[in-house]
């Protein structure tokens, strides 16, 4: 049975939505997601005050959370010789500024990972009451930064593979 078709109107809002979840998971405000996904759809540089407009809430709130998307390269302010206003739109390399960002957080985990299992096989008095603990965990760990260098592998090339796939599209 196939789901009932969406109006580009919904869809928007469904994306809309979902960025603000996306974004929120990732610590920023839900206002950031939705300002992204409002970006996401604009064929042209939008104002701050019509993104207000759009989203239902202030020039004011807008103006400080579009500089989380600024501040990482997700878009940029846009100068407009027919007035003073501040516009935005989406980085022309958005996706290679997000691919670039995820990969950054794997390296950072990674790195955390096998500092932690490094110093847990550097331990060698642990006390009995612990051992089973200690031993649980320094297998948890081993196993993650395993787990995560091999993500990194399989990661090298990719921003080269995207760029010549996205010349394609």
């Amino acid at each position: 049975m196939s789901k009932p078709h969406l109006s580009f109107g919904e869809c928007k809002r469904t994306v809309t939505q979902q960025m603000s979840r996306a974004f929120e998971l990732e610590g920023f405000s839900p206002l950031v997601g939705k300002i992204f996904g409002l970006l996401l759809f604009a064929p042209k540089p939008v104002s701050l005050q019509e993104m207000a407009d759009q989203l239902g809430v202030t020039k004011a709130a807008v103006s400080v959370q579009v500089r989380a998307l600024e501040k990482y390269s997700l878009c940029q302010k846009v100068p407009m010789r027919s007035d003073r206003k501040d516009y935005y739109y989406l980085s022309d390399d958005f996706t290679l500024t997000s691919m670039r960002a995820n990969k950054q957080k794997i390296e950072l985990m990674t790195k955390q990972y096998e500092e932690l299992s490094f110093a847990l096989k550097g331990m060698s008095q642990i006390d009995e009451t612990e051992k089973e603990s200690f031993e649980v965990s320094k297998r948890r760990f081993a196993e993650v930064s395993a787990m995560y260098r091999m993500f990194l592998s399989r990661l090298d090339g990719i921003e080269e593979e995207w760029s010549r796939s996205r010349e394609q599209l």
